[in-house]
């Protein structure tokens, strides 16, 4: 059984009880470690913990603008079965126009390099004077030696 790692390193010193019928009982009775087959049950049943908030129910105030960006790139189909709404493969081409200016440049500038920034670092990165490409800031000599040395020579 795989391993939740968040409980794995979380002491565990809460002890919770609960009524089961005799068949139950007695499927359990051959089990050895009844406590990590509940808590593996509990959280396969419940999901896994959230890749975003990681499990507390919020998330920082600084990334929401990225989440929220990342939601509206997102277009969505109803699964035929459950008609549970589906994330599909994001169209971000007709998406990067609609956003605001700051978004626009940065995801246009994703698009061209294949490198990202968020907001808040392409807010602060250095722009390369021969391509314009916003750096992270600190790390333009290494993209001058990696991406224009060739052109020196």
């Amino acid at each position: 059984m795989k391993k939740n790692k968040r409980t794995d390193k979380m002491p565990k010193d809460q002890v919770m009880a609960f009524k089961v019928d005799a068949t139950l009982a007695e499927l359990l009775g051959g089990v050895k470690n009844k406590s990590e087959l509940i808590r593996d049950a509990v959280y396969a049943y419940l999901g896994h913990l959230c890749p975003l908030c990681e499990g507390k129910g919020t998330i920082p105030a600084n990334r929401s603008h990225e989440i929220e960006l990342l939601l509206k790139q997102l277009e969505f189909a109803t699964c035929t079965g459950c008609h549970t709404a589906l994330p599909v493969m994001p169209r971000l081409r007709k998406l990067v126009k609609t956003m605001p200016r700051p978004d626009q440049l940065r995801l246009t500038e994703f698009e061209k390099t294949g490198e990202l920034l968020c907001a808040d670092c392409f807010e602060k990165a250095d722009q390369c004077a021969t391509c314009g490409q916003h750096v992270p800031h600190g790390q333009l000599s290494s993209h001058l030696a990696r991406r224009h040395a060739a052109a020196r020579n």
